[in-house]
Order: structure tokens, then C-alpha cells, then sequence
């Protein structure tokens, strides 16, 4: 939120009118650095990469040093250190926690700068890694510009293959080890449609795999991280309503008119219900079900 977002335009002073000035004063400095984004998350083990740009806007060639560093923070007393790497035209350096570099920029053009960075096995969940990069010009210090790159941990999502009609075996057997053993395990899924898969919510995949090898009925890991879209739309319940439109005929399947069929007349999505007219009913009276409480005969062309 912007610290201006809540004032009028009448409660803006003429102080604070002077920020597009200044905005506009900084978008024409020699040297910027851009990164879109600057913020991503991880799961441990994996790795991303930053497409730097290292801009110089001037008509002529600037020599610019360039300063890399990391930190990183967490909450455990002893954490495991981050590191990264950093590519020199088509070769990638060996992984640090700092780099010095001298590069030419020629007027008007741009360098790219890709920055790698792992999280690494063993991390915890919202550990932080922070990449600042400063570029400052070799003769004029005052050319400068700095630009800070933000990596967290998250759990990664696993996908466990098991026997058919395992699958809630599998989870319960792997959640009551991953309770006993404190495993970092978050959540794990079997949800019906899914047969032969467990889904596993999890900071460390290198203990999920030694879980899986003492488990009766599962099959192995499949590589990779399972993506969350892939499984979201397990995590919430579907509607019964889903699927009926009005004008439908159904047939109500519990109830006291459980056997009648009827036309739908109204849809209720948010208390999953519906509004039918009974086709026997010698006055039509509206009556509402349970979504689950009908059958689907005919649909409205």
C-alpha cells in the first residue's frame, strides 16, 4: 500500500507534490539495474535464475564494478547457507556468497546479468536469501544504482505413487511417521478421484523419498514438484449444483417427493441448493432441495 493511497487530492501538500519530480529525476540516472520480479519462492533443492539488466542510459561507454552479495536469515539457531552463481558470457561460475565483477557497457545499451540461486536441501520453511547487487560506475562514484533480489523457502508439493485402493493407507502410515519423526511434513492429499497417488506437502523431498522406501503399498516418488494448480481444485469441495442449469429436468432422489420429477427453477450456488417445479403438482409450488437430492434427466437446450 502507498503511503499516499488514503489522501484526497485537496490533502496533498505542495511538499508531497514534488515526488513526481523526483521520480522523474531518477528514472534518468546513467546506470539502472531492472529485475522483473525481484521476489520469488522456492521449494528446497531447486534452483532459479534472475535475468539482471544492467542499463546505461548515457550516449557513451561507462566502466561499471559491480558488487554481488548475499544473505541470508532464518529462524533456526543454524541454518544452512545459501549460495549462488553467476554467469560470465557461457560460462557459470562455481557457487558463492559474493562476486566482484568490472564489465563495459556501451551508450545506450544494456548488459544482462543472470544471477542463479538454490535453495538448499535442509532448509526451513521461510528461510530468506537476499541478493543485493550494487553498480557503480569506475571513475564516478556518484554513478551508481542498487537493486535487491528476494528468495524464500517454501514446502514443495510430491506426488508418491501407490497400489490402487492404498492410497489412504499410504497417507495415514506416512503422516503418523511424519508426526513421530518431526519431518517437516505440512499436509498430505488422497483425494478420491486420484487413484494410486498420494500428494505430499513437504520442506525436505530427500526424507519424503527415505519414507517412501520403508512404506508398505507405495510405489516411489515421481520426480519433480507437483504444482499446486494441478491439485487445487481438489482442495475445495465440489458443488452438487455444478453442472445443473435452470430449465433442467431432474428427478429428486430424497425427500418426501423423493421419485418426482421436476423442472429446475432457480439455482442457490452459495447454499448449494436448488428451487424445483414439480411437474405432478396440481399448482405449481416451488420447492428447494439439496443439490445432491436430485438427478439430472434432461438438460435444457
Amino acid at each position: 500500500m502507498g503511503l499516499l493511497d488514503d489522501f484526497t487530492e485537496d490533502e496533498i501538500t505542495e511538499e508531497e507534490e514534488k515526488f513526481p519530480e523526483e521520480e522523474e529525476e531518477k528514472e534518468e540516472k546513467e546506470i539502472i539495474l531492472k529485475c522483473e520480479p525481484y521476489k520469488k519462492s522456492i521449494p528446497t533443492r531447486e534452483k532459479t535464475t534472475y535475468n539482471v539488466k544492467l542499463v546505461n542510459t548515457s550516449s557513451s561507454e561507462i566502466s561499471i564494478d559491480l558488487r554481488i552479495h548475499l544473505l541470508y536469515s532464518s529462524d533456526e539457531e543454524n541454518p544452512i547457507p545459501w549460495q549462488i552463481t553467476l554467469w560470465d558470457g557461457d560460462k557459470l561460475s562455481e557457487p558463492s556468497d559474493s562476486f566482484n565483477k568490472t564489465i563495459k557497457v556501451d551508450g545506450n545499451d544494456e548488459f544482462m546479468l543472470p544471477i542463479g540461486v538454490r535453495a538448499p536441501e535442509g532448509a526451513s520453511y521461510g528461510d530468506k536469501a537476499e541478493i543485493i547487487i550494487d553498480a557503480t560506475s569506475s571513475k564516478d562514484k556518484m554513478l551508481s544504482d542498487s537493486l535487491t533480489l528476494v528468495t524464500t523457502a517454501r514446502p514443495a508439493v510430491i506426488a508418491m505413487k501407490t497400489q490402487i485402493n492404498q492410497e489412504k493407507n499410504v497417507a495415514d502410515y506416512i503422516a503418523s511417521w511424519a508426526k513421530d519423526k518431526d519431518m517437516g511434513v505440512f499436509s498430505i492429499l488422497a483425494p478420491k478421484p486420484v487413484r494410486g497417488y498420494v500428494f505430499i506437502e513437504a520442506m525436505n523431498p530427500t526424507l519424503v523419498d527415505e519414507i517412501t522406501d520403508g512404506t508398505r503399498k507405495a510405489k516411489g516418488v515421481i520426480g519433480g514438484e507437483t504444482s499446486i494448480e494441478e491439485i487445487e481444485h481438489f482442495l475445495a469441495p465440489k458443488l452438487a449444483v455444478e453442472g445443473i442449469a435452470e430449465g433442467d429436468i431432474v428427478e429428486l432422489s430424497a425427500g418426501p417427493f423423493k421419485g418426482e420429477k421436476a423442472r429446475v427453477a432457480q439455482i442457490d450456488k452459495d447454499n448449494d441448493e436448488i428451487t424445483v417445479e414439480l411437474f405432478e403438482a396440481t399448482v405449481p409450488i416451488p420447492v428447494t432441495v439439496r443439490g445432491d437430492h436430485v438427478r439430472v434427466l434432461e438438460k435444457d437446450r
